[in-house]
């Protein structure tokens, strides 16, 4: 089956007044139609540059893609022009966003803004009659209390969570093939949190729509995602399926990232820290980017790049430790 969507050795870099940092690098990730896929990793690690720059969200510059390839269904993304790939993202591919005030203007009604969206993704196809029968018809998939009254409200007027849930139908409705969802539910309380996840999860299953969701959170992405990529420094350090990292993780930070999480049943034994900090992108270690907080790490790691090697079926990492263990694909 031909990947929906497939990144092959991205690499990108922000040119500063401190030179070139290199924030994503040679990063290689398929996702499947219908696949759902969670990124993962501590804040700054690269995982909302990556889905951004797949779709021509990075400003360039100061952002330049050094290598690399973005294919959707087989269609290189890089090498269209601005036009073309704003026709893509709404239509085929759509994102909800970490802060729903950030992305909704707070000087129009709701309803102004949806059929404004409903409209630009149709490329003029429908009335705004029509559009505002969609975009009501959404509101009420997305399970938004009273959504005549809340069409007629200005952002300020609704809560974060309906504001969030506002954000969900702008994004679904051209019914996307695929759904990138960037935490979704930051700065939302845990009743709330758990209502926009279950929704999402209903909406992907009821529109066969396949979902990156990128989360700090690895409760969430257990719950909702068949597969799980961990970033590391703009690198994925390992990727499988979302059983197989929970119950043998292979790279030491995905085993890091585990031992972190607090366990109820072993609360008295504190948290596990990840000793050390994260390299300087900059000027990036030539080796392993995780050598020097690593407790397995080899003088080899240091000097050597490591590449992805496959430990098991559709289970690969990024580490030398497994160098030995490697099997075809």
């Amino acid at each position: 089956m031909t990947p929906l969507l497939s990144i092959q050795d991205l690499a990108l870099e922000f040119n500063t007044f401190d030179g070139s940092y290199k924030a994503i690098d040679h990063v290689n990730l398929d996702l499947m139609p219908g696949e759902t896929i969670g990124l993962v990793g501590e804040t700054g690690c690269g995982k909302s540059v990556l889905t951004r720059a797949a779709f021509g969200l990075v400003p360039t510059p100061p952002a330049n893609i050094t290598s690399g390839s973005v294919k959707f269904e087989g269609r290189e993304i890089l090498n269209l022009s601005p036009a073309e790939q704003r026709a893509m993202r709404g239509r085929d591919v759509a994102m909800i966003f970490q802060d729903p005030m950030t992305f909704i203007n707070p000087v129009f009604k709701v309803g102004t803004q949806l059929v404004d969206a409903v409209r630009a993704q149709r490329r003029g196809q429908v009335s705004k009659t029509e559009a505002r029968d969609i975009a009501l018809a959404m509101l009420d998939k997305v399970h938004l209390p009273n959504p005549v009254r809340q069409f007629e409200s200005y952002p300020h007027q609704l809560s974060g969570g309906m504001r969030q849930r506002v954000l969900i139908a702008m994004a679904l409705m051209a019914e996307p093939k695929l759904l990138i969802a960037d935490e979704p539910t930051t700065a939302l309380d845990v009743t709330i949190q758990a209502q926009i996840l279950d929704l999402i999860a209903e909406l992907v299953e009821d529109m066969g729509i396949s979902l990156i969701m990128i989360s700090h959170d690895l409760g969430v992405v257990a719950q909702n995602c068949g597969r799980v990529a961990v970033m590391y420094s703009g690198q994925i350090v390992e990727d499988a399926p979302v059983k197989q990292i929970f119950d043998a993780p292979c790279h030491p930070y995905t085993k890091g990232l585990l031992g972190a999480v607090p366990h109820p049943l072993h609360a008295s034994e504190g948290l596990k820290e990840i000793p050390g900090t994260l390299p300087n992108l900059y000027r990036p270690p030539t080796g392993c980017r995780f050598a020097d907080r690593c407790t397995h790490a080899t003088a080899a790691c240091s000097v050597k790049r490591v590449e992805q090697i496959t430990v098991a079926d559709d289970h690969r990492v990024t580490c030398t430790l497994f160098a030995d263990q490697h099997v075809d694909a």
